[in-house]
Formats: C-alpha cells, sequence, structure tokens
C-alpha cells in the first residue's frame, strides 16, 4: 500500500515566522521558486526555438516481441484434427505459404471461422500447438452447448501483416487469398462473410489491422492478446516497419475510429512490455473495448490462460 504523506498547510508551504516573529521562508519554497524559474527558462527558450520534425531514433531491434523460434511447426496432439495444406502465394512473393484449420468435432455444415494472426517466430501451428492449444479450448466451449466455430492459420513468417520493401505482404495474403481459398474449398465448408479476428503479439496488431481495414459488419468480432504497437514514431525495431514513413502508414494509433462499431476484447498481462502502449492506444477507443489485465507478461502462459475468455467472446459474437 502506498504510504499518503501528511498534509501540509499554506505555513509550511510557504513560510513560518521565526522565535522573533519575522517572516521566514521554507525551504519549499525556495524550491518551488527555483522550479518555476526553470520552468520560465524553458518556456522561453521553447520560444525562439523553431520546432523540429521528429527524428527516428536509431532503430535497433527490441526484444519487445521477439518469442523464441520455432524452426519448424510443432507437434498438435489435443482437441480436434487439423486440416492442412498450402498454396502458392502472389502476395507473399511466389512462395508457398502453409495454412492450418480446425473444425470441432461431431459438427457437420457450414460454420464461420475465425482466422488466427500469428505472432512473429510461430507460424500456422502455433496456436493448436502444446503451449496454447486453441483448438481444445473451442472443442470444449462447443461441447458445453454453444453454437460452433472454425480456427484457421496461415503462415505469413515475419512479415507483420502489411506491405514490406521486399513486395510481401501478410495482410493482402489474408484478405485477398486465404479467405477466399477458405471459403471456396468444400472440404473445408467454412462462411467467411462475417469473421472473427484473433491474434497474439505481431498477430495482435495484425488482427487490428485487418479489422480496422475491412470494418464492420464483415468483421463480428476482435479479441487479441499483447498486441505488438509502438505509440512512439522514433522508438519501434525495423522488423515491424521499414522506416518511419511505413511507421506512419500503417501505425493504428489515429486508427480507434475504425473500431467504433466492432466488439473488440484486449488482454494483456500488466508486466508486459506493451501494457503501456496498448492501454494508451485504448483510451481513444469509443465505445471503450473490453479490456481484460492480470498478473503476467509476454508469455504463453498469460496467452493460455485467458484463451477461455476470448473463445466464448469471440463465438458469442460470431453467433448473433
Amino acid at each position: 500500500m502506498t504510504r499518503v504523506p501528511p498534509p501540509t498547510s499554506d505555513t509550511d508551504a510557504r513560510s513560518r515566522p521565526d522565535d522573533n516573529g519575522r517572516s521566514r521562508v521554507g525551504r519549499r519554497a525556495v524550491l518551488a521558486a527555483g522550479l518555476g524559474a526553470a520552468a520560465l527558462g524553458v518556456a522561453a527558450c521553447s520560444n525562439s526555438t523553431p520546432p523540429t520534425s521528429v527524428q527516428p531514433r536509431k532503430l535497433e531491434g527490441r526484444a519487445d516481441d521477439e518469442l523464441p523460434v520455432e524452426a519448424s511447426p510443432p507437434p498438435v496432439t489435443g482437441g480436434p484434427p487439423l486440416i492442412t495444406g498450402s498454396f502458392r502465394s502472389a502476395r507473399m512473393g511466389g512462395r508457398d505459404t502453409r495454412w492450418a484449420v480446425a473444425r470441432p468435432n461431431g459438427v457437420t455444415g457450414t460454420l464461420p471461422v475465425v482466422v488466427v494472426l500469428h505472432a512473429l517466430n510461430t507460424n500456422e501451428k502455433s496456436i493448436f500447438g502444446p503451449k496454447l492449444e486453441m483448438q481444445t479450448v473451442m472443442q470444449q466451449y462447443v461441447d458445453a452447448g454453444n453454437a460452433p466455430f472454425a480456427l484457421a492459420a496461415a503462415d505469413i513468417g515475419r512479415n507483420y501483416y502489411h506491405r514490406r520493401t521486399d513486395g510481401t505482404d501478410g495482410g493482402a495474403m489474408v484478405l485477398d487469398e486465404f479467405l477466399p481459398m477458405l471459403a471456396s474449398d468444400p472440404k473445408l465448408n467454412l462462411s467467411t462473410e462475417r469473421i472473427g479476428l484473433f491474434g497474439w503479439s505481431m498477430g495482435g496488431y495484425g488482427a487490428l489491422r485487418l479489422a480496422a481495414m475491412l470494418g464492420a459488419p464483415r468483421v463480428a468480432a476482435v479479441a487479441v492478446s499483447s498486441p505488438a504497437m509502438w505509440a512512439d514514431p522514433r522508438n519501434f525495431p525495423p522488423r515491424a516497419f521499414d522506416g518511419i514513413a511505413d511507421y506512419q502508414a500503417n501505425s493504428l494509433f489515429g486508427a480507434q475510429p475504425k473500431f467504433a462499431k466492432i466488439p473488440l476484447l484486449i488482454n494483456i498481462g500488466s508486466s508486459d512490455q506493451f501494457y503501456t502502449y496498448t492501454r494508451q492506444w485504448a483510451a481513444g477507443l469509443r465505445p471503450p473495448a473490453a479490456f481484460g489485465t492480470a498478473a503476467g507478461g509476454h508469455t504463453n502462459r498469460y496467452w493460455r490462460s485467458v484463451l477461455p475468455e476470448q473463445v466464448e467472446f469471440l463465438g458469442r459474437n460470431l453467433a448473433v
């Protein structure tokens, strides 16, 4: 508990009589005067110095969004089986792009889908691996009698879900190639007329960016964990943006009005390195988003702990 100092009287703050009845200037008054003079000096300097444009700091990669590299897709052992495949993606420079879909067991017919956007150094199967097992959480939700939906993810590497200088664009791949593929493949039997979006870390940023692009009612709901966002245009790593102009074109700061009609749930641990930026961004949302926080960091342990809440949020809004 924070200790609150006792209130200080005006006499203590400004002056006190000495033993001879003369006014004696208090120490706090001297400090206040000094601070006031310093402030005036700064103001005078700022008035005489012309404003300068924002300059980037040295864009050194920080470990904010770095996770252990998953060199190959992790094994999937729990929940419903995965349907997997790949396609040649023009939006990703012509490379083969892997994808994975999980449909709940015991359900037939056409299902709505939540598109999962993965974190940095992970891939299309990471959300289904033993550390997160979102498909198991989804199956438990459906088994409890709730409306079913499917999960679908595609591998974008380290692209950060927007167009980069190498010509690749993970966001465009999801919108222009992956979603049409999901809707057209008869063995998947999915509807993409209204979708949910989910992502964590880099994928949390990606889910928010794509939601802002698609808007409501196409996006039924968005749930994100620890979205990788930088409010300071001088303080982002080059893996996220290719420079100041790229940051300004693709930053989510200023895009909050686009979420006015999209149900949004944000979860982030109180010790997560993106906590301050995320709270700052969320403060600009009208109406406010659902915001969940608890002890935890930028870790699978925290992300797994909030998945039941996020799955319920996505499923409930997809069923409307």
